[in-house]
């Protein structure tokens, strides 16, 4: 990319350390940066850990849009890593990164950039919705390694303070970066279902405490589903688990159809699968589990025996789902999935193939217990 008249006016100067004026005034922001440091022992794959590095941005600096980019080591080139509401001619156009990322990785400065002042940057703007955006270095190991863009779609967004506190959130969260690269393959595998491929237990299990956690930050609600396939057990004794693998799989590729980027899709266990669906009221969560309901009962489970190269038998299976929500009212992230697994337990009781509310469960239990 070209590098003709860059206005000097995007770059931003950043110091080893924050100037006082920022720490006094904006106390707020600096306690981000010492939550993120504290998140050091966990272990989070590299898109969970940029995930929630720009959630600690947004409170920083609110912004409406961000792309991340991330370097390829084996394609060396920079590689769109996350974005969020971007159309698929977008993604495709800046999916190996865009003018700003460039200047970025060259410089492994901040830029502050507004509308008017570079055609490419115009264009890049236009193309995501914006009018000015911010954009600060990843690095590992000392070195640039991707941008994180902010984008807003209001005329200078952000200033110069946005700027260096952003890039001292990126400094902070370098040896968290620095580990997931290096372990990025081993904590893939350990957070990996490998029968169905979707995520594992142990990566909802965190990935629930992110979103407990996000979740109070913005006061906001999610929806958690978990699910359970109806009368497996005897399916699993007519077929043998081979077959009864074979049904989990697909499950599992139904489960993450028309799933958002946000969603986490995971095994909890067995014939058990759980949803978290962020930023979700309880009757959008109860639609997207009534689409799932629907769409594995009207499914017909293709039966392949071994040695036999046609399908021998083809199965009409159901599923039951409980669904919690979070907000006020829960305590902590095990009472969700307490409530889930109840709700769920009350659907299987009620005769299966149904979406059941925690809500009404317990609403439905107060009644008997006072009447």
């Amino acid at each position: 990319m070209s590098e003709r008249s860059i206005p000097e006016e995007f770059f931003v100067e950043v110091y080893s350390e924050l100037p006082q004026s920022i720490v006094q005034s904006r106390w707020r922001d600096v306690n981000v940066l010492l939550r993120l440091s504290m998140m050091a022992g966990l272990q989070m794959q590299m898109d969970a850990t940029l995930g929630v590095l720009c959630e600690y941005a947004w409170e920083i600096a609110r912004y409406d849009r961000v792309l991340i980019y991330f370097w390829n080591e084996v394609e060396e080139q920079s590689r769109l890593r996350d974005c969020k509401s971007l159309t698929p001619e977008v993604k495709q156009e800046y999916g190996t990164g865009n003018v700003l990322d460039y200047w970025c990785m060259k410089h492994g400065k901040p830029l502050l950039v507004n509308s008017g002042k570079h055609p490419e940057v115009d264009k890049l703007l236009s193309a995501v919705g914006a009018s000015s955006g911010v954009v600060v270095p990843v690095l590992v190991n000392n070195r640039v390694m991707g941008s994180l863009q902010f984008f807003s779609k209001v005329s200078s967004g952000f200033n110069i303070e946005d700027a260096q506190l952003l890039w001292a959130l990126a400094r902070v969260a370098e040896n968290l970066l620095a580990r997931e690269r290096a372990n990025e393959g081993l904590i893939h595998f350990a957070f990996t279902d490998h029968l169905t491929g979707l995520r594992s237990r142990g990566y909802f299990e965190q990935q629930l405490e992110l979103e407990v956690k996000r979740s109070e930050r913005k006061q906001v609600q999610f929806v958690l589903l978990m699910l359970d396939i109806d009368h497996f057990k005897p399916l699993n004794d007519t077929y043998g688990h081979h077959i009864g693998d074979q049904v989990l799989r697909e499950v599992g590729r139904i489960l993450m159809e028309d799933m958002r980027e946000v969603d986490t899709v995971a095994r909890y266990g067995g014939e058990e699968f759980v949803i978290i669906l962020p930023e979700t009221t309880e009757d959008e969560g109860y639609a997207v589990a009534q689409r799932i309901r629907k769409a594995v009962e009207e499914t017909g489970f293709a039966i392949y025996f071994p040695d036999s190269a046609e399908v021998s038998v083809t199965e009409k299976l159901s599923i039951s789902i409980g669904l919690s929500f979070f907000d006020s009212n829960i305590k902590n992230k095990r009472e969700l999935v307490e409530f889930a697994d109840a709700a769920l337990y009350a659907a299987k009781s009620k005769g299966r193939n149904a979406v059941l509310k925690y809500r009404d469960v317990a609403a439905q239990k107060r009644a008997k217990e006072a009447s």
